[in-house]
């Protein structure tokens, strides 16, 4: 069952790698634009026809090549995600209330 499992996982990640994207989000307390950094999936080069043997050699590579990219991207995305939290204010004016003085 536990095979299964894995060769079932492999065939859906097959021909899939994992790469960085921008991301925005809008932060209404501080009245900025904030950056951050997500994981998307791109599906990789299709296969094309062959053999049995090839194909077995083709989908091992795939599964390699995605595993690569999601241990590559994720790092990428886990260090830029907290540059850009680092970089934060720890605490922003409410640009709502104005100036009262």
């Amino acid at each position: 069952m536990k095979a299964l499992f894995t060769v079932a996982l492999l065939i859906l990640l097959t021909g899939c790698v994992y790469v960085p994207e921008n991301a925005h989000q809008y932060d209404a307390k501080c009245n900025v634009m904030r950056k951050k950094k997500v994981l998307a999936l791109e599906e990789a080069v299709p296969m094309a026809n062959c053999s049995n043997e090839a194909c077995a050699l083709l989908m091992a590579s795939y599964g390699l090549v995605t595993a690569a990219s999601f241990v590559v991207s994720g790092s990428i995305v886990v260090i830029s995600n907290t540059v850009y939290w680092l970089e934060k204010p720890s605490d922003c004016k409410d640009h709502n209330q104005g100036d009262n003085s």
